[in-house]
C-alpha cells in the first residue's frame, strides 16, 4: 500500500520513528545510552502522521488524559479510545499511520529486533515469531517498566545500563510469552543459582564496582542467558542485579567514608557512582542518612 492510498494521511512515507511525529521528545535515552531498548517521552498537539514502517517493535504508553485514536495498519483501519495508562503494541515492517484528536502525553519504548530474536530462541525455541499488534490494551507490567525507565532518565542516572538491560530482558520475554502467536516454552527454576556460580558473580560485581556493569557481562560470565540470570540471581539474593549492585556500592562507600581518607566526591567515583549527588541519593535511600551525616555521627 502506498502512502497516497491511506485516506487523510499526508503522502511521503517514512521508515523511522519518532521522526514522523511533529514535536521533538521531552525526554529521550537516544539510541546509544542503553542496549536493546530506548525511550522517548512526547507531548503532542492533535494531529496525524505520514505513513511509516517501524524497524523496531514500539510500545506506546498513554501518560495523560484519554484520547480518540485511529490507526491504519496495512489494509485495516482501527479506532478506539486510548485511556490513561493504556498501551499500544506497534508491529515492525508494516505500513501504518496514526491520527489522534487531542493533546497527548505519551511514552514510547522501542525494542530492537535482535533483542526479541535472542529471547525468542529461549522462550519459543525459534527465531521465527509474530507479535500480535494491539491498538489499545491494558498491561500493568509494560506500564510499570516504562515508568521505571522514565524515572532513570529523569534522575540523570547515566549509569543505568544494568537497570535498562534488565528491564529490556523482562519486557522482551513478557511480550513473547503474552502476545506471540506461538506458545511459550519457558522453564521455571525455583532453586536460584548454584552456590559456586553465585559466589563467582558476586566476586565479579565486587571487583568491578567502580566500573559500569552490564547485564550481558554478568550473564556471559556465568554462561547463561540474560533472562535466566536475572530470575535466578533474584531467587538467590532477593534483589535484582541492579538493586544488588547499588546496595554493594553503598556498602563500599560506607566503608570508605569511615576510613576518612577520601572526599565524598572521590568516594562516589571510586564506588561507581557518576557524581556525589548520585551517591547521596542512593546512600540516603538505603541507609536513611546522607554520607555527610554519617561522617558527623
Amino acid at each position: 500500500m502506498s502512502c497516497k492510498e491511506l485516506p487523510g494521511i499526508n503522502p511521503g512515507c517514512k521508515n523511522v520513528y519518532p521522526e514522523v511525529l511533529s514535536r521533538p521528545p521531552l525526554l529521550s535515552s537516544g539510541k546509544t545510552l542503553w542496549s536493546g531498548i530506548s525511550l522517548d517521552q512526547f507531548l503532542l498537539p492533535p494531529g496525524e502522521t505520514a505513513e511509516y514502517a517501524l524497524e523496531e517493535f514500539v510500545l506506546t504508553i498513554n501518560l495523560g488524559q484519554g484520547f480518540q485514536v485511529e490507526r491504519i495498519l496495512g489494509k485495516n483501519s482501527q479506532i478506539g479510545f486510548m485511556f490513561t495508562g493504556a498501551v499500544a503494541l506497534c508491529p515492525m515492517h508494516t505500513p501504518q499511520a496514526i491520527r489522534w484528536d487531542r493533546k497527548t502525553h505519551i511514552l514510547s519504548l522501542k525494542l530492537e529486533q535482535k533483542l526479541l530474536h535472542r529471547h525468542a530462541l529461549e522462550v519459543l525455541d525459534t527465531e521465527e515469531f509474530e507479535l500480535i499488534p494491539h491498538l489499545i490494551t491494558q498491561d500493568a507490567l509494560i506500564h510499570q517498566i516504562g515508568l521505571g525507565l522514565k524515572a532513570q532518565l529523569q534522575t540523570n542516572d547515566v549509569n543505568s545500563r544494568l537497570y535498562a538491560e534488565s528491564a529490556a530482558t523482562f519486557l522482551a520475554v513478557h511480550l513473547l510469552q503474552t502476545y506471540s502467536t506461538r506458545k511459550s516454552i519457558v522453564q521455571e527454576y525455583k532453586s536460584g543459582l548454584p552456590q559456586q556460580k553465585l559466589r563467582q558473580v558476586i566476586e565479579y560485581i565486587q571487583e568491578h564496582l567502580a566500573e559500569e556493569i552490564s547485564l550481558n557481562e554478568l550473564a556471559d560470565y556465568l554462561g547463561i542467558s540474560r533472562y535466566y540470570f536475572c530470575r535466578l540471581f533474584k531467587q538467590s539474593t532477593g534483589l535484582s542485579p541492579y538493586q544488588y549492585t547499588i546496595q554493594q556500592r553503598v556498602e563500599r562507600a560506607k566503608q570508605l567514608l569511615l576510613q576518612g581518607t577520601l572526599s565524598i566526591s572521590d568516594i562516589a567515583i571510586a564506588c561507581g557512582f557518576t557524581h556525589q549527588s548520585h551517591l547521596n541519593r542512593h546512600f540516603k535511600r538505603l541507609t536513611g542518612v546522607t554520607p555527610k551525616t554519617l561522617l558527623n555521627l
